[in-house]
C-alpha cells in the first residue's frame, strides 16, 4: 500500500485555491482532518480534502422541490 503525500496548509491551499490561513481555519474548526506530527506541525492529505468537500457540499434540490416558508412566517411582497 502506497503512502499518501503529506501536505502543509500552504501546499494544500495552493492546490485547491485557498490561502494557508483559510486551510488552517478549517483545521482549527475541526472541519478538515489533519495529521499532527508535533504540537506545531500539522499536515494534510488530498484524501482528507476530498472527504471535507464531500461532507461540506450540499446537493441542490430540484426547483419544484423547494420547501415552503416555515409555519407562521409572513410572505414578503415588494412595494
Amino acid at each position: 500500500m502506497a503512502q499518501e503525500k503529506l501536505l502543509s496548509p500552504k501546499e494544500l491551499g495552493d492546490l485547491v485555491g485557498l490561502s494557508a490561513a483559510q486551510v488552517r481555519a478549517l483545521m482549527n474548526d475541526g472541519r478538515l482532518e489533519f495529521v499532527e506530527i508535533s504540537t506545531k506541525t500539522k499536515l494534510l492529505t488530498m484524501s482528507g480534502w476530498e472527504r471535507f468537500q464531500k461532507n461540506a457540499t450540499r446537493v441542490k434540490r430540484p426547483e419544484g422541490n423547494q420547501p415552503g416558508l416555515p409555519l407562521g412566517e409572513p410572505q414578503h411582497h415588494s412595494l
